[in-house]
């Protein structure tokens, strides 16, 4: 296949075309091919081909030009000039924007689904290797190290399983197995390339079978991966009588998977040069055939070693093959989602309706939302936040509980009643989404002595001028990430997010402390105990006053606190977060002060 033809390919399975109305923008040599590669392998033909102005004929096209809506997707034949065709139609027609699918590397290409997929994982892996290999002291293993690791399970119990996979019904060549789960990558192999494989159901007993051989060596694998890990697909595999075939997974090829998605081959038939093994070129150049009794199990890294089957006239050659990735507390679950389904787009999955906002402000408003705040308001349901809130949700209700800009007012003790109440109203796997000041980035600031970061906290001259009453420095960054840390208002000022218009007389800021004394404190390693103490500091000096901010975390503070609660981090990324969630209002707002963190309920975790 040519570069065209292989990324049209891809296209077409990640945006299942198969099942979908689309256009082919394009007349030229590239269209030509890709029309011909449809053919040959009867995949869905576009419902026309587009170009500029539909002047040259080797195919029936339509003008571009001459739409007035554009109803459906438009893959892009071109992969050099695919910037300039997107500028001239979107300037031509602003519809075309949200509908071109471009043939580009995702990797060139923020907006592509497989980049936004490479990403998560990438952050995802990241936090499941911090939090294994932290507590258990890990340096390297064989997998890391050379890209696999051969184990080898109990002979007896392999000879079982395989007794059942050779009564295990046969599952049609269906593409329909790919869509149990919407959100996972389809590899279904057409024509010739799937002659050589049947893929066997996997029954409950064959799970119970899938289920022992985890259970035993769950361990070992988490010391190879360097994290805990959870199966995300599982098939059992059985091949044709086929000597040295060169069909399907029988070429030499990588697995188009992100690196953090690892297979695991447990060989039920054993695995020989004889009777049919997996062969590996290792990045060094060396080759390795996997040899080894009934059970032999290979874990690999398989979109980064060259690998492919090899086939035998002998025997029906049986696999079960385990698809794993990294997770961050252990999970023995087996997962099976179809024989063509590959890995899922993402290490998370987002739930559906019934979202709750906490402390959302008398001005929030979002359809399916229900907020939550002491103030009155249009859209607002009215509930006092203390150590005893119940919020009047069903166990088990709501899709995603919301926060921006709110914990940071309450105290400790309200705090871990509203974590504990939003773990009781999220479904299982559902989703926490919290937005805080970024208080790392504001103390930095202030030891460093960089005014510029404050210049984006709104402060009235009237407030600084009352800093300066007070022999509290108001030119000072130390001051000013105190105040972004904990700060207060006396009754005199009047409500901070009241009668705003009014003319302010009284205090609003830090805790009444010299430069020094904020130096000394900001100097501490501790966010949280730096929030403690400027509390205190204004708890012993003040009498008729209210906290604005009363709590403070660094990112890896807060993490570990909601973490204790039953969540499991996902991700800190922005990008990643505002792609996941495009149903939260305004969840850009205040981006340059802000760190996101987006938590999923854990609702069974196995220590």
């Amino acid at each position: 296949m040519s570069e065209i033809t292989t990324r049209f390919k891809s296209v077409y399975q990640e945006r299942n075309l198969d099942n979908l109305d689309y256009y082919l923008y394009g007349s030229g040599g590239g269209a030509q091919e890709i029309l011909c590669f449809i053919k040959e392998q009867k995949l869905r033909a576009p419902i026309a081909v587009l170009d500029n102005e539909a002047k040259n004929k080797p195919v029936d096209t339509l003008s571009a030009y001459d739409l007035v809506s554009v109803e459906h997707p438009v893959v892009v034949s071109s992969i050099s000039f695919y910037s300039d065709i997107k500028r001239a139609l979107t300037a031509h027609n602003p519809a075309f924007k949200s509908k071109l699918i471009p043939l580009m590397p995702y990797s060139e290409n923020v907006t592509n689904r497989l980049y936004i997929s490479e990403l998560a994982w990438q952050e995802y892996q990241s936090h499941a290797e911090s939090a294994y290999r932290n507590k258990h002291n890990w340096s390297t293993s064989q997998l890391s190290d050379h890209g696999y690791y051969i184990g080898q399970y109990s002979e007896s119990r392999a000879n079982e399983f395989l007794e059942l996979c050779q009564r295990l019904d046969v599952i049609p060549r269906d593409i329909e197995s790919s869509k149990q789960d919407f959100d996972y990558f389809s590899n279904y192999l057409t024509g010739e390339d799937n002659l050589d494989l049947a893929r066997l159901e996997v029954t409950d007993q064959a799970k119970h079978c899938v289920s022992q051989f985890v259970q035993t060596h769950y361990d070992e694998i988490a010391i190879q991966m360097g994290s805990n890990w959870r199966i995300v697909n599982t098939r059992i595999t059985q091949l044709a009588k086929v000597k040295n075939s060169q069909r399907g997974s029988n070429k030499l090829h990588l697995d188009a998977m992100p690196e953090a998605v690892k297979k695991i081959l447990l060989y039920l038939t054993p695995p020989s040069n004889d009777h049919g093994s997996t062969f590996l070129q290792l990045q060094d150049g060396t080759e390795l055939t996997v040899t080894g009794a009934s059970g032999t199990w290979l874990l690999f890294q398989n979109s980064r070693l060259l690998h492919r089957g090899l086939s035998t006239d002998k025997l029906n050659r049986i696999v079960c093959e385990i698809t794993i990735a990294p997770c961050q507390y252990k999970n023995t679950d087996i997962l099976v989602k179809g024989h063509a389904s590959q890995y899922p787009y993402k290490p998370w999955k987002r739930c559906g309706a019934n979202k709750v906002n906490l402390g959302g402000g008398a001005n929030f408003n979002g359809e399916n939302w229900i907020c939550y705040d002491e103030r009155e308001g249009a859209n607002i349901e009215h509930i006092t936040f203390s150590p005893n809130t119940i919020l009047p949700n069903r166990n088990e209700s709501c899709s995603l509980v919301y926060s921006s800009h709110f914990f940071e007012h309450i105290d400790n003790l309200t705090l871990d009643n509203l974590l504990g109440e939003s773990w009781r109203i999220l479904l299982n796997d559902g989703d926490l989404l919290i937005k805080l000041p970024d208080f790392d980035t504001a103390r930095e600031a202030g030891l460093k002595g960089d005014l510029d970061y404050f210049e984006q906290f709104p402060l009235t001259s009237e407030m600084l001028s009352n800093w300066q009453q007070n022999n509290v420095d108001p030119k000072c960054a130390l001051t000013l990430a105190a105040n972004v840390i904990t700060s207060y208002w006396n009754a005199d000022f009047g409500h901070l997010y009241q009668h705003q218009s009014t003319p302010r007389q009284g205090y609003y800021g830090p805790a009444k402390l010299s430069s020094d004394e904020f130096k000394t404190i900001l100097s501490r390693d501790s966010i949280q105990e730096i929030s403690k103490i400027l509390t205190q500091k204004i708890i012993a000096t003040e009498t008729d006053f209210q906290f604005n901010h009363q709590n403070a975390w660094s990112m890896n503070e807060f993490i570990q606190l909601v973490s204790s609660f039953g969540f499991e981090l996902v991700s800190t990324d922005y990008e990643l977060i505002k792609y996941a969630f495009p149903d939260v209002p305004d969840l850009e707002a205040h981006l340059s002060m802000s760190n996101y963190f987006y938590f999923k309920k854990i609702s069974h975790k196995e220590n």
